[in-house]
């Protein structure tokens, strides 16, 4: 629903900008990202469940199957502990021990909370470049959700190590949560827009409801 929007809004805003090679990062206590090329999702890091990817706020992301493996056989974990343990221990909560909250895990300023972000703005920087490839290059990054709409110091975090895909932030622009935060002339943009999952929602029921 996320990207759906998002692909449309790009679309309505500018219609060239639509037609090419996006990808978007949904960044918010649930994280997933997604490629887009030509309005058509691609690819995404997102899989049978809301586990897969990269880590979110209470969930692990991506994990090695033998971790879970090790959990049942070794720490004699029941299904019901590990299932509690991958979706509301993980995560960002997890990792910095502070919470799921980037706000307070910035402000916690431990050992762990800094860890916490560094590893979890690698892991989207990993997928950024993966999903690029998936579709050829990228012409634009769009951030969104509540981490990415807001959360400055991750999207600096994230975007440092990107600049060989043509990614770099107007550090000012990115600290005022600008809608535009690429810097001028590099040939990839890098922009902030707020998403709307529940009016994607209420049209797809709409239309439902029409239909019927």
């Amino acid at each position: 629903m996320s990207y759906e929007y998002i692909a449309r809004r790009l679309a309505a805003e500018d219609a060239a900008l639509g037609q090419t090679r996006l990808v978007v990062a949904h960044l918010g206590n649930g994280a997933s990202l997604c490629a887009i090329e030509g309005g058509q999702s691609r690819a995404t890091t997102m899989g049978f469940t809301a586990l897969d990817g990269v880590p979110m706020g209470t969930r692990s992301g991506q994990l090695d199957p033998g971790v879970v493996l090790h959990m049942l056989d070794s720490l004699q974990m029941t299904s019901q502990d590990i299932s509690h343990l991958l979706y509301h221990e993980s995560g960002l909560k997890g990792m910095s021990g502070v919470s799921q909250d980037v706000r307070a895990i910035e402000a916690a300023g431990t050992e762990a909370a800094e860890a916490a972000l560094d590893h979890f703005a690698f892991r989207v920087r990993r997928e950024i470049g993966a999903l690029a490839a998936s579709i050829g290059g990228i012409d634009a990054l769009i951030f969104t959700a509540g981490i990415g709409e807001n959360a400055h110091g991750v999207r600096a975090r994230i975007c440092a190590g990107l600049g060989f895909l043509g990614i770099n932030l107007n550090l000012e622009a990115n600290a005022a949560n600008r809608p535009e935060i690429g810097r001028a002339g590099d040939p990839v943009r890098v922009l902030i827009r707020p998403t709307d999952e529940e009016a994607m929602i209420a049209e797809h029921a709409l239309g439902l409801v029409g239909a019927g």
